[in-house]
């Protein structure tokens, strides 16, 4: 294992005037008679798109009129970070046919799940010619841990997975039981040492980052500081970088940047 990088709170301040636009709404075509509505948050000299996929049933409520109804999650309520660091951010909602039940009883970890995100990437290329990432938070990182699985003959060109699923429990999720040694792409594993949901223990990130022996480059970045509150499985705590969200989106884009072979 690499040894992990710690990453503190010292970070340069940066403005929202980077942003050219926020929160436009997008609509993609997926499977037959299925949409997936997303938000877009755009910087004025873009140098990368990223797919974000918030966590627990993944619906979050996309509005035509461009607003989240369910916006608290980490990566939801980042997207004008993303923005802030040179990255297009695409805040993808549950597709049409899941919006009432959410990705629950498996569907995350499936081929139609991994489908959805084969189509909003291809339209996502068309509309920008940079490297593409998806970076999903908690359940999130499943969704994307599936799509690296299972889009070999058209991946993304990196993955980041954030506060990742890596216990048993009845919902699911577990990257630990999916063949993470089947991606081929950069992926970064980012987690909080403190992070005290019981199924995002910091060492199954450490595990994780084991496990991606085919990706080429993987790294695991560990971050302390910031702020504890509530449940330690929700946002607002270490598992959602409470306190210090704009350090960690600044070094998990720096990582993009860095990364990016398109």
């Amino acid at each position: 294992m690499i040894k992990p990088l710690v990453v503190g709170l010292a970070l340069l301040c940066l403005t929202a005037s980077n942003i050219s636009r926020a929160d436009e709404y997008r609509r993609f075509e997926t499977r037959p008679g299925v949409t997936v509505s997303a938000i877009v948050v755009a910087p004025k000299v873009p140098r990368a798109v990223a797919i974000l996929f918030s966590g627990g049933r993944g619906v979050i409520g996309v509005r035509p009129e461009g607003t989240i109804r369910y916006a608290s999650n980490f990566l939801v309520a980042s997207r004008d970070r993303f923005a802030r660091n040179g990255i297009v951010a695409v805040v993808v909602d549950a597709p049409s046919d899941r919006i009432n039940e959410g990705l629950e009883g498996g569907f995350r970890e499936s081929a139609a799940h991994a489908d959805d995100i084969r189509h909003v990437i291809q339209a996502l290329r068309r509309d920008y010619k940079l490297p593409l990432w998806l970076v999903g938070t908690s359940r999130g990182s499943t969704s994307v841990a599936n799509a690296g699985i299972r889009l070999q003959d058209a991946p993304p060109d990196g993955l980041v997975l954030t506060s990742s699923i890596s216990r048993e429990n009845r919902r699911g999720g577990n990257l630990l039981d999916m063949k993470l040694s089947e991606i081929r792409v950069p992926t970064l594993v980012a987690h909080h040492l403190e992070d005290e949901c019981w199924v995002t223990p910091y060492d199954g990130a450490v595990e994780i980052e084991d496990a991606l022996t085919g990706a080429g480059r993987a790294e695991l970045m560990a971050f302390d500081g910031g702020e504890q509150s509530g449940n330690p499985c929700k946002p607002f705590s270490h598992h959602g970088f409470l306190g210090q969200r704009d350090a960690v989106i600044r070094t998990i884009a720096d990582w993009i940047h860095a990364n990016a072979t398109f």
